[in-house]
Parts: C-alpha cells; sequence; structure tokens
C-alpha cells in the first residue's frame, strides 16, 4: 500500500511541483521554469491560490491547487506521476481540494477535466459543459478583409475590461487579472469591444463583444509573437475564426469544463479563449 502525505508545499519546493506536473503528463518542464515558479507564489501571495502535494519521505508524486474568486473555486494542475495513478492518490488530493473550497464558502466549482480525470470528477458530482482544446497558430497573420481598428497595448486594466471580464465569466477576477499585468502580460484591447491577455507565446483569456474584434486581436498577438492559444469550444464560437486561421490542434492538449453546484451567470457567446486549464 502507497503511505503519503497531503499538504501544502513549502515555498522551496514549487519547482519540484511544477516537474510533477509536466512530468505526470509527459511533457518536458518549461525552459523558464522560474518564470511558472513566479506565477505560482504570486497566486499563493494574492491569496487566489492554494496548493496541494503528495509526498513520501521526501518523493512528491502528486499535486493539485485550488483558486478562489468570490463565490467561485477553479480547480486546476491536478497530476500524479504514472507509476503512483490508480491507488487513489488523486482523488484524496481532489476530496482536500474540495473541502478547502466549502472552507471559502464556494457556491459553484469549476474545472477543467483531462481523458484521464473526468471520470473521477463525474462521481463527485461535475456536469461537463464545453471542450476547451489548445491550437497552435500560424506564423503570419491572414487578411481580415474589413477595416483595422486601433488595437492598445496597456499595463493596467481599465475598468470597462473589469466590467466586460465579469459579465463573460460570471465572477470578478480583477486581482487575478492585475497579478497577470505585474508578471509580465500584456493586455492587448479595443476599447469597450474586446480584450486578450498575452503572456509567455499564449493568447488568452480572449473576451470580445463581436467577432471582428476578437479577429482583430488574435491577429495583433500573432505580430507579438502569440503561438497558441486555448479555444473555448462551445456552441457559440463562430465557425468563421477556423476559415480564416490555419489553427492546428496539438496533440493531448484538450479538457472538458465541468461545473459543480450554483449555476454561473456566464456569457459565453462573448468568450472565445480561456486563459488557463486551471483558472478559465
Amino acid at each position: 500500500m502507497l503511505k503519503y502525505t497531503i499538504r501544502e508545499p513549502a515555498d522551496g519546493e514549487i519547482s519540484r511541483c511544477i516537474n510533477v506536473l509536466y512530468s505526470a503528463f509527459g511533457r518536458a518542464p518549461p525552459e523558464d521554469i522560474k518564470e511558472e515558479e513566479k506565477n505560482w507564489k504570486a497566486l499563493i501571495k494574492c491569496e487566489i491560490g492554494k496548493f496541494l502535494l503528495s509526498e513520501d519521505k521526501g518523493k512528491i508524486f502528486g499535486i493539485g491547487g485550488v483558486f478562489t474568486f468570490e463565490k467561485v473555486s477553479s480547480f486546476g494542475y491536478m497530476a500524479v506521476l504514472q507509476e503512483c495513478r490508480g491507488r487513489g492518490v488523486g482523488t484524496e488530493i481532489f476530496r482536500n481540494l474540495l473541502e478547502i473550497a466549502n472552507k471559502m464558502n464556494s457556491e459553484t466549482m469549476i474545472l477543467y477535466a483531462s481523458q484521464l480525470g473526468e471520470p473521477i470528477y463525474k462521481k463527485f458530482g461535475f456536469n461537463r459543459r464545453f471542450y476547451g482544446v489548445m491550437y497552435q497558430l500560424p506564423i503570419q497573420p491572414p487578411e481580415l478583409g474589413f477595416a483595422d481598428k486601433e488595437i492598445k497595448i496597456l499595463n493596467t486594466v481599465p475598468d470597462w475590461v473589469l466590467v466586460l471580464d465579469k459579465k463573460t465569466m460570471g465572477f470578478d477576477r480583477y486581482n487575478y487579472l492585475k497579478m497577470r499585468i505585474k508578471l509580465g502580460a500584456r493586455i492587448l484591447t479595443i476599447e469597450n469591444e474586446g480584450y486578450g491577455l498575452l503572456a509567455n507565446k499564449r493568447l488568452g483569456p480572449l473576451i470580445a463583444t463581436n467577432l471582428e474584434a476578437a479577429l482583430q486581436i488574435i491577429n495583433k498577438s500573432i505580430t507579438l509573437g502569440a503561438d497558441h492559444m486555448i479555444i473555448a469550444r462551445h456552441k457559440y464560437l463562430p465557425k468563421r475564426i477556423f476559415e480564416l486561421f490555419n489553427l492546428t490542434e496539438l496533440e493531448n492538449r484538450a479538457s472538458v469544463k465541468m461545473i459543480l453546484g450554483n449555476e454561473i451567470n456566464e456569457k459565453l457567446d462573448l468568450l472565445y479563449a480561456i486563459g488557463t486549464f486551471a483558472k478559465g
């Protein structure tokens, strides 16, 4: 029987947790792992996120995180090393994360589940909503066939972006967006019409009141070095995006959004791309 302890990571263990996350999915850790470590520590410092790890005799083999926004908790970074799967480790980590969310009086729980994790979350009562799929962007932006509007690159979050983001997501993410900007993300905006965050070559979230604004922000992000985005594949997503952009679906980079508890008053028709599989 596998014996282990579940606890919060110490400050010096964050980089090891990140390595476990990537190893569990058969991927090499990012070259800029220090940047990823800064993101995790910022989430903890801003009291947005809490992480848990499973370990035995100093070996970390499982991790998970919960991120709280008002009455909504989002779960992510769930991973267990392959040699330790099938023994209830992931389920136990998730059970502990749910307890944290309940203590925060969360009324709604959301997550993005891998094919491997979906059956586990169904047992807890989660229901699927839509897929988030990671696509590689083309190297060159296409011609859009309509007049460009002014795109501003900002280093602060304007009030209209906060209003639009909350209207779309159904909850307030001000502290999260502010943290992303502080850590170097660029915010691309068409005033009162849409915005996208660009960091580490990823565009997302991308939220817009109309398709033209969304397409222009995608094009601008490509010129600034974006090479991938996680598209929200819900029923409102315009097919025009796939007609205009030569998008390549990245293998094993799709997750299904699942929800438990009270429904969120969200506007999916404004949501084109999510920022991460962990925090939407």
